[in-house]
């Protein structure tokens, strides 16, 4: 059939019409693979997957990073909100074989790029094969005061992500309600705290506060006692009964807690330590308290 008779038929001008719009739009496709991985930082993908470093567009899009083979196949395993894997070509000699697996029996989408692409992705200076995009769970006040182990950590403007990341590990190890992150207290979702975490992000409720003496105040209406460490301290974390409900609040590295939170604090109490030594790192002085309260409420079962 010659094209003049084909142009004759029906419907043939329209299937002609839809064949060359498909045509000029695959060259525009990229499906990319081990074998012809992204690698533009124009792709906008791309664009996108750099943008989560940023808290304010993480927080507009509500979602962040994850990185390692270990923590992208527990949020894969665990149906814990993965929208994407990302990946690089070395991935396949890094036993990565079983994350691609778990990502397809998930249906969840794979994207690779190059090596180069992934350095400028990765918040690390050594950059792991794979990662993941996790969309951000909400979670409520009310969910923390419902939970039956009556043990919530408050971070109030803490600076530090590795240690936010830490406290944050140490709560569900202990089995803490959760952690309540105060206004002006680094994102959880920055790299560095969710590796600190080792997936513990993941997993723990954490809530977002705007006036944490209301927070303090409802807290106490439910029957929590409220903790904090300070220097000078009467009674050490070993002399008061961590079994009830109980609110730790940690404060500022350095700074501590502000004045006008202080009132609100029922017992003030030190940590034993030696006299060369005059404060500990604020999540260490988490892991002391918390752990001290696990083992009064073991010792009681």
């Amino acid at each position: 059939m010659t094209l003049p008779e084909l142009f004759r038929r029906p419907n043939s001008v329209h299937f002609l019409f839809s064949l060359f719009s498909i045509c000029a739009i695959l060259p525009l496709m990229h499906q990319s693979g081990p074998h012809n991985p992204i690698a533009s930082k124009d792709n906008s993908v791309v664009k996108h997957l750099r943008s989560l470093a940023d808290p304010k567009y993480r927080k507009k899009e509500k979602a962040f990073l994850i990185e390692g083979v270990k923590m992208v196949v527990e949020a894969l395993r665990d149906n814990l909100g993965v929208t994407m894997v990302v990946a690089s070509p070395s991935l396949v000699q890094h036993h990565g074989k079983g994350v691609l697996k778990l990502a397809e029996s998930r249906s969840v989408e794979i994207l690779w790029v190059s090596e180069r692409i992934m350095d400028t992705i990765s918040g690390s200076k050594t950059p792991q094969p794979v990662m993941a995009v996790v969309k951000t769970m909400e979670h409520s006040e009310e969910e923390l005061l419902a939970h039956s182990s009556g043990l919530i950590v408050v971070a109030h403007q803490l600076q530090d992500p590795g240690n936010l990341g830490t406290i944050i590990r140490t709560a569900e190890a202990v089995g803490a309600s959760g952690v309540a992150i105060t206004t002006n207290t680094v994102d959880p979702f920055n790299a560095k705290a969710i590796r600190a975490s080792m997936g513990s992000i993941l997993r723990l409720p954490i809530v977002h506060i705007v006036d944490v003496r209301a927070f303090i105040k409802t807290c106490k209406k439910m029957g929590y006692q409220t903790v904090a460490t300070v220097l000078g301290g009467e009674k050490t974390h070993l002399d008061i009964d961590l079994k009830k409900p109980t609110l730790v609040i940690l404060g500022q590295e350095g700074a501590g807690l502000p004045e006008d939170i202080m009132p609100a604090i029922d017992l003030h109490v030190r940590i034993p330590m030696a006299e060369t030594i005059d404060s500990l790192n604020v999540a260490t002085a988490a892991a002391v308290i918390l752990y001290e309260a696990l083992r009064q409420r073991m010792k009681r079962t």
